[in-house]
C-alpha cells in the first residue's frame, strides 16, 4: 500500500508543480530575494549581493549547481523561475526519502509508510513548490542528525563527509548550527553514553542505569540531575579506556571545523544576523515554545489524540502541579510576549489572523490559552516520547528552546526541523513495542489523510484566492504559511 502512496504523492505534486508556475509564474514573497540572487550567481557574479537577505549564500551556491546539471540536458534557460522551484521539489520527492531512511528502527529504517508521511507535512510541502531555504535546509540538517545516529558503524571516511553536510545546512541557515551541535550530543551519546555492545555493561552500574533512563522512568527533578550526572561519568569513563580515544578523536574532528567556522562567522559579522538586522533583532521570547507544542499537536492530531485522554486523567489528579505550570506559562505570556512588526502588518500568513483573532483578541486572550499550553508541553515533550531517554529529551528540548526563543517573529516554518525530529522520535519510539507499532500504523495512515487534507485547502487557498494591497497595485498577493 506504501507503493502507491509513493505514487501517488509524486504525480500529484508534479501536478500541483505545474499548476502553480502556471498560475504563479513570476517570483512570490521571499522568492523576490532568493531567485535573483541565484540568478546572479549563475551569470557569475558572485561579488554582488543583495543586503536585504538574511541567511548565508548556501542555497543560491546550490542552485548554482542544479542549473549547470541541468545544462547538459537542455538547451533551455536552467536558472529561470520555474527551473529553481524544481530544485526544492526534486529535493523534496527524491533526495528527503533517502535522508529519512538512515534513522535507524530496531535495526532496521525508518518505513516507507511512514516516510511518505513525513514528506507530506503540510508546512515543508507547501514550500518544496517554491524556492525557499526551507526544503534544502531540512535535507542537510537531518542528514547530518541521521549520520551521528551511526556513529558506532562509521569509518574515518564520514569525517570529512560530516564537515562537509554540516557545513552547507549551516550555511544555508545559520541557526542550524544549533541542530549541528544536537547532532554532536547525539553521537556522543551514542558511542559513550548508551551502550554499543551487548553485555558491555553491567546492570548494577548505578551510572549507566542512571544515564540511560527513559522519562516514563521519572519520579522526581533529581532524576534529571542524575541522569547529566550519569552521562558526564559515563563519557569520563569512555574517554579512559583503551578503545575509546580515536572514537573521540573522529567525533572532535568531525565536528570542530563546523564550531570553528561558525565563531570565525560571528566574529567577522558582528553576530548571528545577516542583511536586515533591524528587522531580526534576538531576543526573548518563551512562548514561541508554547506555539511550538500546541502547533505539533495540531499537525499530528492522528497521534496524540490516542493519548490525549491518558494525559488529561494525569493532569487531572494533579491539578496543583498543574496549576503552578498554567501560571508559569501565564507569567512568561506576560513578561516575554513579542509582537513582531511583521506578524501585525503582513495579512498574507495565517499567523496574521492567528493572533488578531485568537492570542490577541482581547486583553485576556492570550492569558486564557495558558492550561492549552501546558496540555500541548506534557503532550509533546513528554507523554507522546514518554519512552525516550532522559538525555536525549533534555538535548532536544535545549535545542528547540535555542532556535525558537531567541526569535522574535512567529513563523511555522521556523517549526519545521523541531517537528520533524520529534515525528521521527515518536515513530521510533512506538516501533519499539508491538502493540503500539500496531496502533502506530493505523495513526500513520489517518495522518496522512490529514495531512493530504490540510495541503488541499492550504495549496488551494494560496492558488484560488488573491487579492491586492492599496499600496501595491496591480501585484496579486496570496495567502501561505
Amino acid at each position: 500500500m506504501t507503493v502507491p502512496l509513493q505514487s501517488v504523492l509524486i504525480l500529484a505534486s508534479a501536478a500541483i508543480f505545474a499548476v502553480i508556475c502556471q498560475i504563479v509564474p513570476d517570483s512570490y514573497l521571499d522568492e523576490v530575494f532568493h531567485i535573483p540572487q541565484t540568478q546572479q550567481y549563475c551569470a557569475g557574479h558572485y561579488d554582488v549581493w543583495d543586503d536585504k537577505i538574511t541567511t548565508p549564500p548556501g542555497l543560491y551556491y546550490l542552485g548554482v549547481i542544479y542549473s549547470r546539471i541541468l545544462s547538459l540536458f537542455t538547451t533551455s534557460p536552467t536558472c529561470t523561475v520555474k527551473a529553481l522551484r524544481s530544485f526544492s521539489l526534486i529535493g523534496q520527492l527524491s533526495v528527503l526519502p533517502i535522508v529519512l531512511s538512515l534513522f535507524p528502527v530496531r535495526h532496521h529504517h525508518l518505513s516507507s509508510r511512514t516516510i511518505t508521511l513525513l514528506q507530506l507535512f503540510p508546512t515543508l510541502y507547501f514550500f518544496s513548490f517554491l524556492y525557499y531555504t526551507d526544503v534544502w535546509s531540512t535535507i542537510f540538517t537531518l542528514l547530518s542528525i541521521g549520520l551521528s545516529t551511526r556513529a558506532t558503524q562509521a569509518s574515518w571516511l564520514s569525517v570529512p563527509l560530516k564537515i562537509a553536510i554540516g557545513s552547507v545546512a549551516v550555511t544555508i541557515r545559520q541557526t542550524n548550527i544549533i541542530w549541528v551541535l544536537y547532532a554532536l550530543a547525539m553521537e556522543i551519546f551514542t558511542v559513550f553514553v548508551y551502550p554499543d555492545e551487548k553485555g558491555k555493561d553491567r546492570a548494577d552500574d548505578t551510572w549507566f542505569l542512571a544515564a540511560n533512563a527513559r522519562l516514563e522512568d521519572v519520579l522526581s527533578p533529581a532524576d534529571f540531575v542524575n541522569a547529566i550526572v550519569g552521562a558526564f561519568v559515563r563519557v569520563w569513563r569512555g574517554l579512559r579506556g583503551p578503545t575509546k580515544g580515536p572514537k573521540a578523536l573522529k567525533i572532535m574532528c568531525s565536528y570542530a571545523p563546523i564550531l570553528a567556522g561558525f565563531a570565525a562567522f560571528i566574529v567577522i559579522n558582528g553576530g548571528i544576523t545577516l542583511g536586515d538586522k533591524n528587522n531580526h533583532v534576538a531576543g526573548i521570547h518563551i512562548p514561541q515554545i508554547f506555539y511550538f507544542a500546541t502547533f505539533t499537536c495540531a499537525m499530528s492530531i492522528p497521534s496524540i489524540l490516542s493519548i490525549l485522554s491518558q494525559t488529561l486523567t494525569i493532569l487531572f489528579f494533579r491539578p496543583l502541579t498543574f496549576a503552578i505550570v498554567s501560571a508559569i506559562i501565564i507569567l512568561a505570556i506576560r513578561t516575554t510576549t513579542i509582537a513582531h512588526p511583521f506578524v501585525l502588518a503582513d495579512n498574507r500568513h495565517y499567523i496574521f489572523y492567528l493572533w488578531r483573532r485568537i492570542l490577541n483578541a482581547t486583553p485576556w486572550s492570550r492569558y486564557l490559552c495558558a492550561p492549552g499550553y501546558a496540555i500541548a508541553l506534557y503532550l509533546v515533550f513528554a507523554r507522546a516520547v514518554r519512552k525516550e531517554k532522559i538525555l536525549t529529551a533534555l538535548v532536544y528540548f535545549g535545542a528547540c528552546a535555542a532556535v525558537l526563543i531567541p526569535s522574535q517573529l512567529i513563523e511555522c516554518r521556523y517549526f519545521i526541523v523541531p517537528y520533524l525530529i520529534w515525528r521521527i522520535r515518536v515513530a521510533t519510539l512506538n516501533a519499539e513495542d508491538d502493540d503500539e507499532r500496531r496502533e502506530n500504523v493505523i495513526a500513520e495512515y489517518v495522518e496522512v489523510v490529514w495531512y493530504a487534507i490540510v495541503n488541499f485547502v492550504t495549496i488551494g487557498l494560496f492558488l484560488a484566492y488573491s487579492f491586492e494591497w492599496p499600496s501595491d497595485p496591480g501585484v496579486r498577493q496570496r495567502f501561505m504559511w
